[in-house]
C-alpha cells in the first residue's frame, strides 16, 4: 500500500513518521447542510491541531453540506471522541486503504 506524502507542520510530520505504518486510514462522511461555512472553517482550524489523530484531507461540497474527510487514527473510537469533543456530527466512519489503479493488480486480497 502506498502512503500519501505528508503535508503537516514539521512537528506533526515527526510524530506521524513514527506512527504512520501502524495507524489505519479512515474516511469520515459528514452531512450538515444547515451548518454555515464560517462554523465549518472555525472547526477546521481546531481540528488541524488535534493531537489524537491526523487529519489529512477533506473533499467537500459545501453547497449541499457534505464533506468527506481522510484521517489517520489508532481506531474509530478516537475519531468519535474527537468529533464529540468538538460538537461535530458524522454519518459514517469507515476504515479504508489507499491504493492507486496501478497498484490494484498487485493486491493479494
Amino acid at each position: 500500500m502506498r502512503k500519501e506524502a505528508c503535508s503537516y507542520p514539521e512537528s506533526k510530520q515527526v510524530l506521524l513518521g513514527k506512527m504512520e505504518e501502524t495507524m489505519p486510514y479512515y474516511l469520515v462522511v459528514h452531512e450538515e447542510p444547515s451548518v454555515p461555512r464560517e462554523t465549518i472553517e472555525s472547526r477546521w482550524v481546531k481540528l488541524a491541531e488535534e493531537p489524537r489523530a491526523f487529519w489529512r484531507k477533506t473533499w467537500h461540497n459545501l453547497s449541499i453540506g457534505k464533506r468527506f474527510c481522510w484521517w489517520d487514527a489508532m481506531n474509530k473510537e478516537i475519531l468519535e471522541q474527537i468529533f464529540q469533543d468538538h460538537g461535530i456530527t458524522w454519518d459514517t466512519i469507515t476504515e479504508v486503504e489507499l491504493v492507486t489503479p496501478a497498484e490494484w493488480h498487485k493486491r493479494e486480497d
